[in-house]
């Protein structure tokens, strides 16, 4: 059985175990309607297993779904003698995982009694007090509607059937920006600087990681590099990449612009930069997988709105 059939039958037993609505004339199933763990830097979920609360993070930028190797070795989950191998992506290259079987993983309402996961490096620190034991990547989610709303701290995924291109998922004001999935990736278009390039959203991404190449396109030189700060990145290869601390005047997504913001400068593996967890502090992205099309509303002050302004870090702005 394949990862991603594995991975369509832990879903569908979510979606079992979960009520739907039928908004405008189209039926919403909700599998996972939950509550971010705040504070943590990072997105994810509690789940539980075996009993035991644990952390899951949530990944766009990750293509199977995999377990830490903490959280292997902490719940005795080892390879059988018919061992499995798998391919993980990471930042700085490919490494080879051998597949274990967990058993009772719980998620909300579902329940999955048997799900073979490959296992990758270890993940960030505990979470709220949690043990990181596995992230959901791009098998896990692409055929369904993933809502990450960071500033309000919530995370849905939804399964609609029989809604039009037309649908809104939320009340505006938002706009929409047309994606592709590539090799499992949401690839979109953006902007750095005035230059038009492409980018992943990586919601595994602390920060906003710019691929070297791009960076020199939109007009940053060696020079200029080189004076910036230096800071190590670690990926699921657990290979150590190093990157550049720059300053852009601007990274627009949409209609969405942040001005003077800092981001690492790194060669990355897939020379694709990625659009990470700084452009989700200010936005609620909800990733529509059937429709190819991102959902994003600003965190923006409005009369009446009861919505929070979301303060930048030092001399970062952002506008629309």
């Amino acid at each position: 059985m394949s990862l991603r059939t594995v991975s369509v039958l832990l879903l569908t037993a979510l979606v079992a175990a979960c009520g739907a609505i039928e908004p405008q004339g189209c039926r919403v199933d909700t599998v996972a309607d939950l509550p971010l763990l705040p504070h943590a830097g990072v997105t994810a979920v509690e789940a539980t297993l075996r009993g035991r609360r644990v952390a899951l993070l949530v990944d766009t930028g990750a293509v199977v779904s995999a377990v830490s190797h903490n959280g292997a070795q902490q719940f005795d989950l080892r390879p059988g003698a018919d061992a499995r191998f798998t391919n993980l992506v990471g930042i700085g290259g490919v490494t080879f995982a051998p597949i274990v079987t967990v058993h009772d993983l719980g998620l909300g309402h579902g329940l999955v009694h048997s799900l073979d996961l490959p296992v990758a490096a270890d993940f960030p620190r505990p979470v709220d007090g949690l043990p990181v034991f596995a992230l959901f990547g791009a098998d896990f989610l692409s055929n369904y509607d993933v809502d990450f709303d960071v500033p309000r701290q919530h995370f849905g995924l939804y399964k609609a059937s029989h809604c039009d291109a037309a649908m809104q998922p939320f009340d505006p004001p938002y706009f929409t920006v047309p994606f592709r999935e590539e090799d499992g990736h949401v690839v979109l278009d953006i902007r750095l600087d005035g230059h038009s390039l492409t980018a992943i959203l990586d919601t595994g991404a602390s920060a906003t990681v710019i691929d070297r190449n791009d960076a020199l396109a939109a007009g940053v030189t060696p020079d200029l590099l080189a004076a910036d700060d230096v800071r190590s990145m670690t990926g699921a290869d657990l290979r150590v990449v190093q990157a550049r601390r720059h300053r852009f005047g601007s990274l627009e997504v949409g209609d969405e612009r942040m001005n003077n913001f800092h981001f690492d400068v790194a060669d990355l593996q897939t020379g694709t930069t990625l659009l990470g967890r700084d452009f989700l502090r200010f936005n609620r992205v909800l990733i529509s997988y059937p429709r190819r099309m991102l959902f994003i509303q600003p965190v923006l002050s409005r009369s009446g709105s009861g919505q929070q302004q979301a303060q930048p870090v030092a001399d970062n702005a952002r506008s629309r």
